[in-house]
């Protein structure tokens, strides 16, 4: 079971949240000068500088949703005029100010913890360990501050005073720098990847992976430190070098495993995981929306409810090829109806209902956890990914020396796995009408027959009696030769259709590859490999590519999208360069005197 940190959170949090993250030091928790004695006291204190990590505000959901809307999806609720899914918000929006706030209780429970954590007398190691958690914590909120914010005001001592309420902007270089130290020391003080069998600890290898990510930021814009690559680079390979993690073969079995709350110890792809929990009476312990805002619609809450409020664009669609098994699975290719009076089954979509498409890369119909909560799920989020620090490698190690062959080889392996060439080898890539036969009066039957294969599965439509087109709806697995296809029923007669199959080379990377072609193709693969994981938005800033690409999607919307979808543009037209930032939250600007609002808000 991957729940072992509510262990630690069960035995009560030390800190409660505040109103304003520089108050003074609150009054409703044990003094420090009382606690911070025992190892129990150490594990409650650190649960509490983890616990921000889980909340609504952050990976509960907004981190997600709200706060990365980008070209690979569209909010399907049509009325939604206002709020950050749609990009029509001010300063004062709830989400914008919850999460602020959530994230300087962050910074404000790991500086006490950090104040107080030599005075307990436990085992030095554990305590170091302990430290350098907290340290990499304390970073990481900054990093996401800045991220999402600038510049903003960078605390490293609690405060102790209530006069102290104004405190200016830090430039968000110079919090950068004190992240990078931050995490470097904690590096050395963390435990090792395999101390734990669950993966929502922080551990040498996350804490490098995600020392490749900062850097990877610092390279690009605002600060556009390029010389930083270098940095990214040599982080992302230690984590490589490390040999612990590794990719599943199986796309979908690594986000299947998180809807059953199994932690993967044979490849440990998904390096750190934000836990989410259900308790025994079906309460929640701690409040998370994965797959229930971002799933595939459906309101049975005993088969597991979810809002499908995520709806996929033509745009990321297209992006797929259509034998690349990750299309299928981060965008659904069915919903759920019922058909011959059975009650959730799969309806498959046509080829051309794109925008009715939800998010799926979390289906609550893997959800084992009983009884299913109607908005809120147990299913953890993944903060960091194997293929992730793979793509982050490549990326930084194209900057630095252009295409080498250790960067394409890994670039390749995750395009391998995505094509799923290890797993099922040559599977159907087309199906194509030869014949459409006439008398048909219901669609026939597609039998696909022969080839060494199994697990091929497709269904015919039909036009004026005769066979139109052809839907696959499984690809199968390991065919040697071309199958053969048959058609049975409808009536009708004379239709035929032949299979064409991909080969094991299609996922191969032109060794001869340019500099320039070869990093469009890594942010391509980023696109597809992590999507919906909320981090689009924060590579399209970096890449300066933000407002451009979210202008083009909202022409090509306009332009290509039946017409009951057109308002899926809404997002994407209300971008304006301010949108690279959110505001600074208006209860802040009007309690601190000293901090200056971003550029356009």
């Amino acid at each position: 079971m991957m729940k072992k940190l509510y262990i630690l959170l069960s035995l009560g949090l030390l800190f409660s949240s505040c109103k304003k993250f520089l108050e003074t030091e609150p009054t409703d928790f044990v003094s420090p000068g009382n606690y911070f004695k025992t190892e129990t006291d150490i594990n409650t204190a650190l649960a509490g500088v983890y616990d921000v990590l889980g909340k609504t505000g952050t990976y509960g959901r907004s981190f997600y949703v709200e706060f990365d809307l980008n070209d690979q999806w569209f909010d399907s609720r049509s009325t939604v005029i206002t709020g950050m899914t749609v990009n029509n918000y001010t300063t004062s929006e709830a989400t914008v100010n919850t999460t602020w706030e959530l994230l300087y209780d962050g910074v404000k429970r790991a500086n006490i913890f950090l104040e107080n954590v030599d005075r307990a007398e436990i085992d030095t190691r554990k305590k170091n360990i302990a430290k350098g958690e907290a340290m990499f914590l304390r970073a990481y909120y900054y990093f996401l501050l800045c991220n999402y914010w600038g510049d903003v005001p960078l605390r490293t001592t609690s405060v102790t005073s209530a006069k102290e309420v104004n405190f200016k902007n830090t430039p968000s270089a110079q919090v950068y720098d004190f992240v990078v130290t931050e995490m470097e020391k904690a590096a050395d003080l963390v435990d090792i990847s395999t101390a734990y069998s669950y993966n929502s600890r922080i551990t040498k290898t996350v804490v490098w992976g995600i020392l490749a990510r900062v850097n990877l930021k610092m390279a690009g814009a605002p600060l556009n430190k390029t010389e930083r690559y270098a940095e990214a680079r040599k982080w992302a390979k230690m984590v490589i070098d490390d040999g612990k993690h590794k990719l599943n073969p199986d796309y979908e079995n690594v986000f299947i495993k998180m809807c059953r709350d199994e932690y993967d110890t044979q490849y440990r792809e998904s390096m750190w995981e934000v836990e989410f929990n259900k308790i025994s009476t079906g309460g929640q312990e701690e409040e998370g929306s994965v797959g229930s805002i971002n799933g595939i619609a459906n309101s049975d809450r005993t088969f597991g409810y979810s809002y499908g409020v995520p709806r996929v664009t033509q745009k990321y669609f297209d992006s797929f090829e259509p034998t690349d098994s990750r299309r299928d699975w981060n965008i659904g290719p069915y919903s759920y109806g019922t058909v011959n009076g059975v009650a959730n089954s799969r309806v498959y979509f046509s080829p051309t209902q794109i925008y009715n498409r939800f998010s799926a890369k979390w289906r609550r119909e893997y959800e084992t956890a009983q009884p299913k909560n109607l908005g809120t799920t147990p299913i953890n989020f993944p903060i960091l990914r194997y293929a992730d620090v793979l793509l982050m490698f490549a990326e930084a190690d194209n900057e630095v020396n252009g295409p080498t062959q250790e960067a394409i080889d890994y670039v390749e392996m995750v395009r391998k796995r995505g094509y799923a060439i290890d797993l099922k080898g040559r599977i159907i890539k087309t199906i194509n009408i030869s014949a459409g036969g006439s008398g048909y009066t219901a669609a026939p039957t597609v039998n696909i027959s022969g080839g060494g294969g199994t697990g091929a599965t497709a269904v015919a439509t039909i036009s004026n009696g005769s066979v139109n087109a052809i839907n696959i709806i499984s690809r199968g697995a390991k065919f040697t030769t071309v199958p053969t296809i048959t058609f049975s029923g409808g009536a009708g007669t004379g239709a035929a259709a032949t299979a064409v199959l991909t080969e094991l080379t299609d996922a191969n990377i032109d060794r001869s590859i340019s500099k320039p072609v070869f990093k469009e193709l890594i942010r391509a693969e980023r696109n597809r490999e992590l999507g919906y994981e909320g981090l689009r938005k924060f590579d399209l800033v970096r890449w300066g590519e933000y407002l451009s690409t979210m202008e083009n999607l909202a022409t090509e919307i306009r332009l290509g999208a039946p017409s009951t979808y057109k308002f899926a543009a809404t997002g994407a037209a209300n971008v304006t360069s301010r949108d690279v930032l959110v505001p600074i939250p208006s209860r802040e600007i009007m309690l601190n005197k000293a901090i200056i609002q971003n550029k356009g808000w």
